[in-house]
């Protein structure tokens, strides 16, 4: 790092008793230019006289170093379908997979897309429900983590799959109020239609390299996503991903 001092140093004059004479001493390389400047000062005790030595460091600023961002990978699909012409995929599959016993339902589900919906693990997908909201306009859709690979659950990149939680919580009011998607979801019968959106999201992605250090953190996503993970690392054969360990931090919020 190019570094420049400049120091001051203040002397009391033998012949004079107002004003000390000051002798400057500068060090300084050539042609840099300084972006902080530090400035320090200490009284040093020379033989019965008192010093004050002054310095002033500078140094350049360290170079920036640019985010890469995932939003320009090539092959990486979204929005393919938009709310205005979603696809209309079919369910196929759904079942509630936490027991009686379990303070809330979370139900796994899965869709067909026909390989319509290129998605890559990390993606999410719209869902719009059906019905009207209560100033009778259609309802908005809502996104969802894909819970399952690529290849979809079934392997042939034909179906997208979701892990969803039914809410249903008490206002202040004391009312019951039901999440207007959500429970369209978790009550979908194998066979009916739900319109679908997306895919969406980048930044989310796995990592190119297969020694990349993968920390999962569950920290309002739900563990969909990492199950798209997981079924890739594990239960697909990838000779790019070959997993021997792994271990997720995980947080439910009750």
């Amino acid at each position: 790092m190019a570094t420049a001092v400049n120091a001051a140093v203040s002397l009391p004059s033998s012949k004079s008793s107002s004003l000390p004479i000051r002798n400057h001493i500068i060090v300084s390389p050539e042609r840099i230019n300084f972006n902080k400047c530090f400035l320090y000062s200490r009284n040093v005790c020379v033989g019965r006289k008192v010093v004050t030595i002054k310095a002033q460091v500078t140094t350049e600023a360290p170079a920036k170093v640019e985010k890469v961002s995932k939003k320009n990978d090539e092959g990486v699909v979204v929005n393919k379908f938009r709310p205005k012409d979603p696809y209309i995929g079919r369910c196929l599959l759904n079942t509630k997979i936490t027991g009686d016993d379990a303070p809330g339902e979370t139900w796994h589900m899965v869709f067909t897309t026909e390989g319509e919906v290129p998605y890559r693990e990390g993606q999410s997908i719209g869902v719009i429900p059906d019905g009207i909201d209560k100033n009778g306009k259609p309802h908005k859709l809502r996104l969802y983590s894909i819970a399952s690979s690529a290849l979809g659950d079934f392997g042939d990149s034909k179906t997208v799959s979701l892990c969803v939680k039914r809410l249903v919580y008490t206002n202040d009011q004391g009312e019951i109020v039901k999440g207007v998607c959500s429970n369209f979801l978790c009550d979908l019968k194998p066979g009916a239609d739900v319109k679908i959106t997306g895919p969406v999201g980048k930044e989310m992605l796995m990592p190119k390299d297969p020694n990349a250090t993968v920390i999962m953190l569950g920290t309002g996503t739900g563990i969909a996503p990492f199950r798209s993970f997981l079924w890739k690392m594990f239960f697909e054969k990838h000779e790019d991903y070959k997993v021997d360990e792994i271990s997720i931090d995980y947080v439910s919020k009750h």
